[in-house]
């Protein structure tokens, strides 16, 4: 055990799916811990549906397994689910994803894995929680986005609910299950038992929502102001954020601008006023920003101590000068993928490096071989399962 990692010899068996759980799992596997991700046999987890080939990586996929190890495994199977128990001996941590009493079925819900491993740390991590009206219902991100009230916290010029194109439900229930069982395996040194842990993309995006619901409740409604101390502008070439903040924001604010008499006109003095005032207002700023390009206007609201940033796209960060020299992303290699994948360091884990285990994300089933091994298969005993099919019919 050390600080690069804490987890190491803890052993996880991750049956989840899609990138909530697996991001969970990969962040654990990224502290030292030993992940074994079970695929099914047809193509693997379904986030690589979307791969050049069948079994290879896509973006999600990508990010949900760098540092695993991925076996194939048929679970329809009595042989596919004697080789799950097998892996599940002296694991710390068991994952599933599915649907609720879909593992049930399988036979490894929490009470009979618990029944022969009373020490596991068991997580299920579904849409809408184990339990309720919902609990059944298929669910991705972007419906909690809408079930949770973002996407009405998010609307166009026209009123309308727009969802964030990227995967922040997703990714707070990913943190969050990461916290929950990172906690448990700290207190288990204590216990004598595991325990059963329940995550669900409802909570996480009740938590990524809670700032805005907590001010429409003290506000009874749409909070006063809410927006009016930040804009996003039109420039030459261009977008860019500004935030006005702090006794003097408005006053310096106007002073990036070149246009001193609006922080004197007492039409715009306060948030209330400009809000009162936002039809004459709005065009003299935006029509001051359209005036000059981004880097204009990056020198003068920098020269002034206003909060801003250049609306970029996702190449345009990476090509970032201050990105390029903080390092902020390792770019690594990845099976069943031409171009170097670019991935953001991991606050407290050691950096990830090209061709090594923690920097790489399996394809579907490519450890198989030598999972069976590791766990006591032999040459024959896994020849066997192939030709049976209850593994892959061969080395991905």
């Amino acid at each position: 055990m050390s600080y690069d990692a804490p987890f190491a010899g803890i052993k996880v068996v991750d049956l989840s799916q899609g990138i909530a759980a697996p991001y969970a799992a990969m962040l654990l596997a990224q502290y030292g811990a030993t992940v074994i991700k079970v695929e099914t046999l047809d193509g693997g987890d379904w986030v690589r549906a979307s791969a050049p080939r069948p079994g290879g990586n896509t973006a999600l996929s990508v990010m949900g397994n760098l540092g695993k190890q991925s076996i194939g495994l048929d679970l329809k199977s009595p042989e596919g689910c004697a080789v799950l128990w097998r892996l599940l001996e002296g694991a710390d941590v068991f994952m599933e994803g599915f649907r609720a009493g879909v593992i049930g079925r399988l036979g490894f819900g929490y009470d009979a894995v618990a029944a022969k491993h009373p020490g596991i740390l068991y997580l299920s991590m579904s849409g809408f929680g184990q339990t309720g009206p919902y609990a059944e219902r298929p669910a991705m991100d972007p419906v909690l986005q809408a079930f949770s009230g973002i996407m009405a916290e998010n609307r166009d010029l026209d009123g309308r609910p727009i969802n964030v194109a990227s995967i922040p439900v997703d990714l707070m229930t990913s943190l969050y299950a990461f916290q929950a069982l990172s906690a448990a395996l700290y207190a288990r040194r204590g216990e004598t038992r595991g325990r059963y842990i329940e995550a669900s993309l409802m909570q996480g995006a009740a938590w990524f929502n809670t700032y805005a619901m907590l001010q429409r409740v003290i506000f009874d409604g749409d909070p006063p102001g809410a927006r009016a101390h930040r804009g996003v502008y039109k420039t030459a070439d261009g977008w860019i954020l500004a935030i006005v903040a702090g006794r003097r924001g408005w006053a310096d604010f106007c002073e990036a601008l070149g246009r001193p008499e609006l922080g004197a006109d007492p039409r715009f003095a306060t948030v209330v006023t400009r809000l009162e005032h936002n039809a004459i207002l709005a065009p003299l700023v935006g029509e001051a920003f359209a005036a000059h390009p981004n880097a204009h206007w990056t020198a003068r609201l920098t020269e002034y101590g206003v909060m801003h940033s250049v609306a970029n796209d996702s190449l345009d960060v990476l090509r970032d000068p201050h990105v390029e020299e903080t390092g902020l992303f390792a770019h690594l290699t990845q099976p069943g993928l031409a171009a170097k994948m670019p991935i953001p360091r991991i606050p407290g884990a050691p950096p990830m490096e090209d061709g090594t285990p923690r920097g790489t994300a399996p394809l579907a089933g490519a450890d198989t071989d030598a999972i069976l091994a590791a766990h006591g298969y032999g040459k024959a005993e896994i020849a066997g399962l192939r030709a049976r099919g209850v593994v892959p019919a061969g080395p991905a």
